[in-house]
Formats: structure tokens, sequence, C-alpha cells
């Protein structure tokens, strides 16, 4: 009964918030490829809060990946607007409608004008909380390389925030990896 009045509520508000909004049949959508959109949403909801005041990370964060509803809501009791962000569920859920729309096309004009009547994602999102870091060090270290990524992400796209951290991850763990294997070698 809650997740309807919040698709309720939630639709209410993204009609009131736009012109255009997008629907799909979720079971037009393969389940692995909403799994992989819930998980997205799931890890760019604590991002997206973060970028709101007096914030301290999300509180609700759900995601169904058999209809697609979800909830992102902050310590603040507020919730991001996932459409003006990419890697979340408006985004893949209007990206899919422009598909879907392209594949009804008869030509080429009605298939450009799917996508660029109804643009998906990161188009200009509101920053609300932009703040600054500054470290004493001459050289880098841990601490201020995460500190900046996290400042980088309020000046930015959330999911490019999450590739850089991920990368990071990737990178040490492809390095160490190859230390292994030289030493290895050596034996």
């Amino acid at each position: 009964m809650l997740s309807k009045l919040v698709l309720v509520i939630a639709s209410v508000v993204a009609m009131a918030n736009s012109q255009y909004t997008p629907y799909i049949d979720p079971n037009s959508v393969p389940l692995a490829d909403r799994e992989n959109w819930c998980l997205s949403q799931k890890y760019a909801c604590p991002i997206l809060c973060m970028q709101m005041p007096n914030t301290t990370g999300a509180y609700i964060n759900t995601c169904s990946p058999v209809s697609l509803n979800y909830l992102c809501q902050c310590s603040n009791g507020l919730s991001p607007n996932g459409s003006e962000y990419s890697q979340t569920i408006p985004y893949y859920v209007c990206t899919e409608a422009n598909n879907q729309c392209v594949a009804k096309c008869a030509d080429s004009l009605c298939q450009a004008s799917c996508r660029s009547d109804h643009p998906c994602g990161a188009q200009s999102p509101k920053l609300v909380n932009i703040s600054t870091t500054t470290t004493t060090s001459a050289a880098p270290t841990a601490t201020s390389s995460v500190a900046n990524a996290s400042v980088s992400h309020a000046t930015g796209d959330a999911s490019r925030v999450m590739a850089i951290d991920i990368s990071h991850f990737y990178g040490l763990f492809v390095l160490v990896g190859g230390f292994v294997a030289g030493f290895a070698v050596l034996l």
C-alpha cells in the first residue's frame, strides 16, 4: 500500500516538474537489465542525497527490478529529483522509452525526434551543496584524494564520480596483482 502511495506521489511530482513523463512497461525490458538499473539507482541515491542541504545521506533507498518502483529519501526527509541525473531509474526509463519510440518510427526524422525532443539524464542538474576542500600538505594523500573526489561529484555528474572511485579501486587491484605476479615469476 505504501509503495503504491509513493508511486502515485512520485508520478504527480514528476508530472508537475516536466511536461514529458516517459513510461514503459517494465516487462518490456529483460529482468537482468532492470536488476542492473536498480543497482545503479541504489548506488546513485546516497551520492545524490549528499548534494542536498542538511543531510547525512540516504535514509530510505529501495528499488524493485520487477516493477521499477524506487524510493530515494534522504536523511533530511527530501528526495532528489532523479530525472535530473544519469544512472537513475528515471534516466533508464526515459532512455528505454526513447528506444521504443525509435523502434516504432518509419523514418530517420521520426527517430531523431524521439531522442532530441525527450533528452534523458543530466541536462542541467541543480547543485545544492557545493563544498571545497583544502589541504596543507604539498603532496596529495589518500585522504585528500578521497576528499577531492567527493568535491568533484558536487560539481559534476554523480555517475562520473562513481566511475572515478571504482577506477581507483580497480587500479589498485591491478597494481597489487602485478606485484604479486612479478614476485611469483621471480620465485
